[in-house]
């Protein structure tokens, strides 16, 4: 689907680039005509009927276009037209002086579409044939096996002569130039269109994940919430029932049992509150921080402190985005970086929160490729309009610093 549709979309980019030729050749044509006008030279005379075939020729090149059906087939037909464009000009440049007179400028819109819309293959072979043919026909005359046709009878020198200089100032510089501004402009707008048309998609984009990053944190909180009132009352009520059935005689079996489902009630709560603390809901982001320092301490070596100047809760998506961060920050730390201490800060700064997790640990290289959990982080925290930070060295432990706004996202958002 994506090649079809950029084929599509380069199909309909050579289409209106056929109107842009058209629109320009017609002001050459028109400039062209001005200077036969003034200089008093015939009708026939190749300064006119150059621009005016040129004109002629992206009729057929439509036609071929048009009859295009795969992306491959369509830049060769486009650097076939190039081809024929070449092998046209030089033969207008014969006719119009060589290397006389600015011949070689009139390979330019050739070389800038070539480029644009081609691949570079097609575009460095287009580049490639403007500069040998060029350089054929000058050599060419300059051996005498063509003959060389002035576009100018000029009595005395070219810079003396009116004719001349007319000539090259509105046909050379102002109808090149104005050709030239013309595809320019034609361009930009092009690419205006384009990322105007990219930056909406990117903003559905961020509103879809950060859409989705909020549902997650609801089927966080529901699934928690059913390990927690459902699952863990039912295995107590197991326990009790059991202890109760077996008229509680102290057995080695019961006490297996009991021993079994306390160790599954222990895990169910620790998987629960992995998934969202209770207390997040309830007290906040420090109290969650804070008994998960205390989780993080018992289960490793690691001391684990906290500080914080918040006067005031964050938004409920706020902290749970801060919490998870600050969650995924320490079990890298716990896993991979050896350390011995690891430092929480939580700060409200003008309107923005910054967390920062700091370690004491082997740290790591700043260039080297990210794991998952820091790629995560960084995609979680950029979703909701934050930025993340590392700071870190080989044996100077590590400090990710995450900023986010306090709106960052809301349930009145969805």
């Amino acid at each position: 689907m994506s090649e079809i549709g950029t084929f599509a979309e380069v199909k309909a980019g050579v289409i209106r680039t056929i109107l842009v030729r058209r629109i320009t050749l017609s002001i050459f044509s028109g400039i062209s005509l001005v200077v036969l006008l003034l200089g008093g030279f015939s009708y026939l005379n190749p300064l006119f009927y150059a621009p005016l075939l040129w004109f002629l020729l992206t009729f057929p090149f439509k036609a071929l276009i048009v009859r295009q059906q795969t992306l491959s087939a369509l830049h060769w037909a486009h650097a076939g037209f190039f081809i024929a464009e070449i092998v046209l000009i030089t033969g207008l440049i014969h006719r119009m002086g060589g290397s006389e007179w600015i011949g070689s400028v009139f390979y330019l819109f050739t070389v800038i579409y070539a480029n644009f819309f081609l691949p570079r293959l097609h575009g460095g072979l287009i580049t490639g044939l403007v500069v040998a043919f060029y350089a054929g026909l000058v050599l060419l005359e300059y051996a005498g096996v063509i003959p060389h046709q002035p576009l100018f009878r000029l009595q005395g020198e070219p810079h003396r002569s009116l004719t001349y200089n007319l000539a090259t100032i509105i046909a050379g510089a102002a109808g090149v130039y104005a050709v030239v501004a013309f595809t320019v402009r034609t361009f930009t707008a092009v690419y205006s269109r384009k990322n105007k048309l990219l930056a909406v998609r990117e903003r559905q984009l961020a509103e879809m994940s950060r859409r989705l990053l909020y549902a997650q944190d609801d089927e966080r909180r529901r699934v928690a919430g059913e390990l927690h009132d459902g699952l863990i009352q039912s295995l107590a009520a197991i326990k009790l029932h059991a202890a109760t059935a077996r008229g509680g005689d102290g057995s080695i079996a019961d006490a297996e049992m009991a021993g079994m489902i306390d160790r599954a009630i222990d895990e169910t709560r620790t998987l629960a509150y992995s998934l969202r603390p209770p207390l997040l809901d309830d007290l906040g982001l420090v109290p969650s921080l804070c008994r998960l320092g205390e989780t993080i301490e018992a289960q490793s070596d690691l001391s684990v402190t906290i500080e914080t100047d918040l006067a005031e809760r964050p938004e409920v998506a706020v902290e749970s985005l801060l919490f998870h961060v600050a969650q995924q920050a320490m079990q890298n730390v716990m896993h991979h970086a050896r350390a011995r201490k690891v430092n929480v800060e939580i700060a409200n700064d003008d309107g923005r929160i910054r967390l920062s997790v700091a370690d004491d640990g082997i740290g790591f290289r700043a260039e080297d490729p990210q794991g998952l959990g820091l790629r995560g982080i960084r995609e979680r925290v950029e979703v909701c309009g934050g930025r993340m930070t590392i700071e870190t060295a080989p044996g100077r432990g590590a400090r990710v610093t995450v900023e986010v706004p306090c709106g960052a996202y809301s349930p009145a958002d969805r």
